[in-house]
């Protein structure tokens, strides 16, 4: 029997005799044998924390291998944001989701050829399946109308699957994504990213979204305890149109509303479609389904699509999870958790906009119109209503936040910034 491949960091160990050994290990045992590898680096621009090859394999003679081609995904090269990601458990996230969960989940992701991760290190290799005939939309373009519906509606499949089935034994590992612990990170990295995000882009919030991105900054904690409160299932945990799939032909029109294409896996009972899948699951775990629905809408759709498709897509999502679990929901319950969870939607951009070094200009571009679009969510929904009430912090206490526990949370988004002392 042979051996499986040894855990690389770097691309010139992946070799034929590696590609071999790894697809051999995955149950990949049948065909010539493959006699050279050509790698591809897709480039850190698509993956912040990982690192992509495209690898082209060919047999004897020079004739392309079946796949032909496969992705391979390894650490980053970045020590500090490996570090970042380390302590974040987002390889083990990943790792976990392609090698237990992918098969049962009702949506498309690539298939896994091989995967190998240790957990003392939190090294780790993904051998994929490449999804190089369907399209990727442009982050800073934004998915179009119909293309955002048919993604919504592919992320209810999941939710719904999952909805109030927490303890599910396939989810039995999964992390929770508003546990204390990534609360208490969500406060102290938003408090330190405030500052840099309105030195940066202060020219893009109005005095009222301003107002609620400065507000929420020290109610983090309370706002996320509030949403766990709420329903909980299997989230994606960063859906946004850079790691979404479609085929050409979802656009608009009957294909981008439905079609044939169910896009979930045969596994889950269901006919796998062709037409939509989803990659980079490093933010996976437990929380609330509505935050994908809002995370995506309201980053990946420009403002005009959204307001257009907002109320149909939905109701389109409400339909679905009810169907497949989702019991007392009504669509008052899912509109509200929407608006909520576009509150929290905040996070994220700020920790791009403020902890990112943006001096590649396509990167702070791409950033830049998340932040816009959030904040015209923002105030279309009139979210403020959820800032949570009491009294709190001003933002102007980050320092004693600090102090009581996530002084180790400053120092890792610190040294991503560059910032922290060493």
């Amino acid at each position: 029997m042979t051996s499986p491949p040894t855990l690389c960091d770097d691309p010139a160990a992946i070799d034929a005799d590696w590609m071999q050994r790894a697809l051999a290990a995955g149950g990949a045992s049948d065909g010539p044998a493959i006699r050279n590898v050509v790698v591809e680096d897709l480039g850190s621009a698509t993956n912040a924390f990982g690192r992509l090859l495209r690898c082209h394999l060919t047999t004897e003679g020079g004739l392309a291998a079946d796949p032909a081609t496969v992705i391979v995904k390894l650490p980053t090269a970045n020590r500090r944001a490996f570090r970042f990601a380390k302590w974040m458990s987002m390889h083990e996230r990943e790792c976990l989701y392609y090698r237990r969960l992918a098969r049962h989940a009702r949506i498309r992701s690539p298939a896994l050829l091989y995967g190998d991760f240790d957990a003392a290190t939190h090294r780790f290799v993904l051998v994929l399946e490449d999804l190089r005939d369907l399209e990727v939309p442009a982050q800073a373009a934004g998915v179009s109308a119909g293309r955002a519906k048919l993604a919504v509606r592919e992320i209810a499949k999941l939710h719904g699957q999952f909805w109030g089935a927490v303890d599910h034994p396939a989810l039995s590992s999964c992390s929770d994504v508003l546990g204390p612990k990534s609360r208490r990170f969500m406060q102290v990295a938003y408090l330190l990213c405030l500052p840099v995000v309105l030195e940066r882009f202060g020219n893009s919030f109005s005095p009222e979204t301003r107002r609620v991105a400065e507000a929420l900054g020290a109610r983090l904690v309370a706002h996320y305890a509030s949403v766990a409160a709420g329903p909980r299932t299997f989230v994606h945990g960063d859906y946004r149109g850079e790691n979404l799939f479609f085929g050409p032909d979802v656009r608009g029109g009957a294909a981008a509303s439905g079609g044939s294409s169910d896009g979930v896996n045969p596994a889950a009972g269901d006919t796998a479609g062709d037409d939509f899948a989803v990659v980079d699951w490093q933010g996976c775990g437990l929380g609330a389904g509505l935050y994908d629905v809002a995370y995506f809408l309201g980053t990946s759709v420009v403002p005009a699509d959204r307001r257009r498709i907002e109320r149909e897509a939905l109701e389109e999502y409400h339909d679905t999870v009810c169907r497949l679990g989702a019991r007392d929901f009504t669509f008052d319950d899912c509109r509200r958790s929407y608006r909520q969870n576009m509150l929290g939607v905040l996070m994220p951009c700020m920790l791009a906009c403020g902890g990112l070094d943006l001096g590649d200009r396509r990167l702070h571009d791409l950033v830049k119109s998340g932040l816009q679009r959030a904040l015209a969510a923002v105030e279309d929904l009139d979210v403020a209503e959820f800032l949570p009430r009491g009294r709190f912090p001003s933002a102007g206490n980050a320092l004693s936040i600090l102090s009581r526990g996530a002084y180790r949370a400053f120092r890792l988004l610190g040294r991503l910034q560059g910032t922290a002392n060493p």
